[in-house]
């Protein structure tokens, strides 16, 4: 088990994360999804919510508890490969969560 991923905060519940893409908290477990509802995993091809393209890089992920929601959601990059207009990019990195992120939009894989 492993906190090192957990960003704590003040009034969150105690979490131990298990791996990169789940985390137990309150008694239960959560995995991460896409707003989509595909389970989170290193090099999936997702939009951002920006509609740019690209790959989820896991490296440097990280839970952070959202009290408005009552959940933690996990922070993660995504190495985008095309904008959104579909035109070929040079693998910048732009940092995402969970619910920000889908495989697919309007029926069209990523």
């Amino acid at each position: 088990m492993n906190t090192s991923y957990v960003r704590q905060r003040t009034g969150a519940p105690e979490a131990v994360a298990q791996g990169r893409t789940q985390i137990t908290y309150n008694g239960r477990t959560r995995t991460a999804r896409t707003a989509d509802g595909v389970e989170i995993v290193e090099g999936l091809r997702v939009y951002t919510n920006d509609l740019e393209r690209g790959v989820i890089r896991l490296d440097r992920a990280e839970w952070e508890w959202y009290g408005s929601e009552g959940k933690y959601h996990l922070w993660f990059e995504v190495e985008v490969d095309h904008n959104y207009k579909g035109e070929p990019v040079n693998g910048e990195r732009v940092l995402q969560s969970d619910d920000r992120v889908a495989t697919r939009f309007e029926g069209v894989p990523a």
